[in-house]
């Protein structure tokens, strides 16, 4: 299993791995893209959207055979470095807080997003996705 940051080069096999998963964004340039190989074959992405003083996580998707072996908390970990440069915000579906939870993440209020993030996060409720706010303190 090899962990890295993605370039340009695999964007279009990256997004193609997000459709696979049923993910409704691909990669964009305001994001910063890591994936999982095997053998050559995506298994895994996460996206951290930087801007405004924050960071974003979002995406993380792990191909089905390779969840519940740990292999998505080492992947999480590989990216912790990069959420301790600022305040991160995440929102995943409700039954993964406590994954998120591993690296710091806590349950929030959406009120205490930033007010596009709010937004954003009202728009998914509204699209049926049970899904948690979540917050992370910068590492100092």
């Amino acid at each position: 299993m090899k962990v890295f940051e993605a370039d340009e080069s695999v964007r279009d096999a990256l997004n193609q791995f997000y459709r696979e998963q049923g993910y409704h964004s691909g990669w964009s340039n305001s994001e910063r893209a890591f994936i999982a190989t095997n053998d050559g074959e995506i298994v895994g992405s996460v996206k951290v959207e930087v801007g405004n003083g924050i960071s974003v996580l979002r995406g993380m998707y792990i191909a089905k055979g390779y969840q519940g072996g740990g292999f998505g908390t080492e992947f999480l970990k590989h990216i912790e470095p990069i959420l301790n440069e600022t305040i991160s915000y995440c929102m995943p579906f409700s039954h993964l807080g406590k994954f998120y939870g591993q690296i710091g993440f806590q349950p929030v209020s959406p009120d205490s997003f930033p007010e596009y993030l709010a937004k954003r996060y009202r728009g998914y409720e509204e699209k049926g996705y049970q899904i948690i706010a979540m917050r992370r303190e910068q590492a100092i």
